[in-house]
């Protein structure tokens, strides 16, 4: 998928969405666009996150890649993936 979109597939370190994957016009969000994009489709308290589209990817991307640094002492560390509830199951790749 991204390589029909012309993103780089050799190198997966960047956060991507691809909205409307099965369409004839798939769209792809990278980085701080693709949190944006999660934090809307996840709704309640996340959908303010839409609040930032305003702001271009220079000012955007640059606070993702700090958050994305710092991760493990922002959020913490788990020792095993978490396991999604079998409901969701189906919302996820599996490789």
């Amino acid at each position: 998928m991204l390589l029909k979109l012309n993103l780089p597939a050799n190198n997966l370190d960047t956060f991507y969405v691809i909205a409307n994957y099965q369409s004839a016009e798939p769209r792809a969000f990278s980085k701080a666009r693709a949190g944006i994009f999660v934090g809307k489709e996840l709704g309640g308290i996340w959908k303010a996150t839409s609040l930032l589209g305003v702001l271009p990817n220079f000012v955007l991307n640059p606070i993702y890649d700090l958050i994305a640094r710092n991760r493990y002492r922002i959020f913490g560390r788990y020792g095993q993936c978490l396991v999604p509830r079998p409901e969701y199951k189906d919302r996820f790749v599996d490789f």
